[in-house]
């Protein structure tokens, strides 16, 4: 018996998503819970391009290791001896164990469960007891065909990317409008990462597009954020295939008080050279598709990225980089503690929010309510939901013949 093709995204919901913005019907709920559309995800999606995993500040030092589990693959980001990343599959060639458990510092990478051991290369340099008490050798063990599967992986701005099928074209021409949107406006080489500022990890039990959505537009601001009210200088930053986000200009001191950069008295973060000789503050942030997050302020620049890890649980890691001496100077260390306590609490507002966006996600889908778009303040929102059920047309397309 022939089983029919049942599409993840069939025809009439792409025809109504791709419509003009205030016409358009959002994604349906089940995208927000559906394993399968989940899995869908997984593959047509993180692993079928550039996704990020992490930052490159996670690991410093040479023989810095760190484990990552994200949307269902095991990874570890390994600063070698020459001062270059590398991923690797976290998988132990041997019997399937995962070889790092935790962040370290090593010399080696070795494997809890038989003690086969790799350089920060990903070679395999022993097998220990293989072939019997004292014998580190057996027949049709070759250590060199071996070797911790490599993962196709870049670094930019921090931002560690891998591909995990390794079919996307290179890093640098994928990341190629994002660096000529930043760079038009932003130097990044002025900042460093500093203590406070939306540093940390957060967990959310929702799917990883709620959290997303959530941050992609300022419609909801006044509504949910007591420190915001809505841009009157509002610009959707459309990155085709790549990203999508938002822009906006006002003056430097609104700025800074809006992104809480300023004290009481009247100090502020040190802003970019460029921007305190104009007074026009231009802020941009980026949605790097799928899931990692460029926040540039007047100030600082903020980098996150989503971890997703299942269809309603993500987290949420971010660090902040300051420009110029606001990022170790003792003289702005309140500020660097005032801007955490700011972004906590907005973070916070969210939390209750996308609770119960997940929850209504699982309603809506039973009730077959489909959900609408602002066209002045959601046209990057739903850019991302386009780019979403892009990707996953064809690949059902390929599925299906």
């Amino acid at each position: 018996m022939t089983t029919a093709f049942i599409p993840i995204i069939p025809e009439s919901t792409a025809a109504a998503l791709d419509q003009p913005t205030g016409t358009a019907l959002g994604l349906p709920g089940r995208a927000y819970f559906d394993a399968g559309f989940y899995e869908s995800e997984r593959k047509s999606i993180f692993a079928a391009g550039w996704m990020t995993v992490g930052f490159a500040s996670q690991v410093p030092k040479p023989g810095d290791v760190a484990p990552i589990s994200i949307a269902g693959w095991e990874l570890v980001i390994v600063r070698g001896r020459d001062g270059g990343i590398q991923v690797f599959h976290n998988v132990c060639r041997h019997r399937g164990m995962k070889v790092v458990g935790k962040a370290c510092n090593a010399r080696t990478l070795a494997c809890p469960y038989h003690y086969w051991t790799y350089g920060l290369d990903g070679k395999l340099l022993a097998t220990p007891a293989i072939g019997g008490p004292s014998e580190a050798a057996a027949p049709g063990i070759d250590p060199a065909q071996l070797s911790l599967v490599p993962v196709a992986s870049g670094v930019w701005f921090d931002f560690v990317f891998v591909n995990i099928d390794g079919d996307a074209p290179p890093l640098e021409q994928h990341l190629k409008p994002v660096k000529e949107r930043i760079e038009a406006s932003f130097d990044l080489s002025q900042v460093k990462p500093g203590e406070g500022g939306r540093n940390g990890t957060r967990g959310y039990p929702v799917n990883w597009k709620v959290v997303l959505e959530g941050s992609i537009e300022d419609y909801h601001l006044p509504f949910v954020h007591k420190a915001f009210n809505h841009s009157k200088d509002y610009h959707t930053e459309d990155g085709g295939p790549v990203y999508a986000g938002f822009s906006s200009k006002r003056g430097l001191d609104e700025a800074a008080k809006r992104y809480g950069a300023l004290d009481k008295a009247g100090v502020t973060l040190p802003a970019f050279p460029a921007m305190k000789q104009s007074g026009i503050a231009e802020t941009v942030v980026l949605f790097i598709y799928p899931n990692a997050v460029l926040s540039c302020t007047p100030t600082y620049v903020s980098t996150s990225f989503m971890i997703p890890e299942g269809p309603e649980h993500t987290t949420y890691v971010s660090q902040t980089n300051f420009v110029g001496d606001g990022a170790t100077d003792p003289a702005y260390k309140h500020l660097r503690e005032d801007n955490a306590a700011f972004w906590n609490e907005v973070f916070n507002e969210d939390d209750g929010i996308w609770k119960t966006i997940q929850h209504m996600s699982h309603v809506r889908e039973e009730l077959g309510l489909p959900t609408r778009f602002s066209p002045h303040w959601e046209r990057a929102l739903h850019a991302f939901q386009k780019y979403v059920a892009g990707r996953l047309q064809a690949a059902q397309g390929e599925g299906a013949h």
